[in-house]
């Protein structure tokens, strides 16, 4: 087998990885020179990078909430792999059709058993992501995630530089999360999760052809790219977000969002995370792509193909 398409990867990772590090030590560098000016000093204290949030606004992490962050992050494993796997456009191992009805004069959809466990555990996240909003919007706890004030703008932006600085905001986040946080969960609630959907539904086969166009917002050149854009936004965000989780104050951080308790001593965060990460690593070995197959042969005609030699 060629390794050909490989060492273009390795060499570019070779080059990417240190200049990746020189570039995050010259901005830590460049954000430390400008706190030291005395008008960026005064900006930063007139904007710490939170600000109160609004009356009655809900505190603390609900059970529901831990429950749903850890099917978010479970479904989004799974949608990233099958992500990938559709991106390398490799030989799929079965493919799919949909079994035809007496009497049903449409078309069989087939697709790879990639696509089809895509489309599978998107209606996962979805269902989720449905509960998620739904008791968001109910329970109060939107407040805690939308911004409702124009001061997130300069809060968020003293945030950034208290960031790349390595000298990060001081909130509660039982209390409230600080600008930057709730831009950036925000932004992916409101605006990359429906992004995802939609130019997902577009670029699936179960899109009619009728609505298809050759060029904009419903072409396929269009939704391909978005929808690329918006999972490197989730594969980026997860790498940052977890980061950070871990890097400032994990045990407190693990037991606010895995226990729901305000306690920076407890170890019982630790422990609900790690074991939901044992949950989906089992996952991840049981349902490779024989499991998916064997799966789908419940829901429709699979036709596994030859192994390549």
């Amino acid at each position: 087998m060629s390794t050909a398409p490989a060492r273009p990867r390795r060499r570019t990772l070779i080059w990417l990885i240190p200049a990746a590090l020189i570039t995050g030590i010259a901005m830590v560098a460049f954000a430390r020179w400008l706190r030291l000016d005395p008008s960026v000093a005064q900006f930063i204290a007139s904007y710490p990078g939170t600000y109160a949030p609004p009356p009655g606004t809900p505190e603390g992490y609900p059970g529901w909430l831990s429950w749903t962050h850890f099917l978010n992050g479970f479904f989004l494993l799974f949608i990233v792999s099958s992500g990938l796997h559709i991106r390398s456009k490799t030989r799929p191992i079965a493919f799919w059709t949909r079994r035809v009805r007496e009497g049903d004069m449409r078309r069989p959809t087939r697709m790879s058993i990639h696509t089809w466990w895509h489309l599978v555990v998107v209606v996962g996240w979805l269902a989720v992501g449905l509960v998620y909003v739904v008791l968001l919007a109910i329970s109060g706890h939107w407040m805690r995630l939308i911004p409702t004030d124009w001061a997130v703008v300069p809060n968020a932006l003293s945030g950034a530089l208290q960031y790349a600085s390595l000298d990060l905001p001081r909130n509660d986040s039982w209390v409230s999360y600080n600008a930057l946080q709730q831009l950036a969960y925000a932004s992916t609630v409101v605006v990359a999760a429906p992004l995802a959907l939609a130019t997902g539904l577009r670029l699936s086969p179960l899109w009619p052809e009728k609505w298809m166009r050759a060029h904009g917002p419903l072409s396929d050149t269009w939704a391909r790219q978005t929808h690329r854009f918006v999972l490197w936004f989730y594969i980026a965000f997860t790498i940052v977000h977890t980061g950070l989780v871990l890097g400032t104050g994990a045990r407190l951080n693990l037991n606010k969002m895995y226990a729901g308790i305000n306690d920076g001593e407890s170890p019982l965060g630790w422990i609900l995370f790690a074991g939901s990460l044992a949950v989906m690593a089992a996952a991840w070995v049981l349902l490779r792509p024989p499991a998916q197959v064997a799966i789908a042969e419940r829901t429709g005609d699979v036709r596994r193909m030859p192994a390549v030699r």
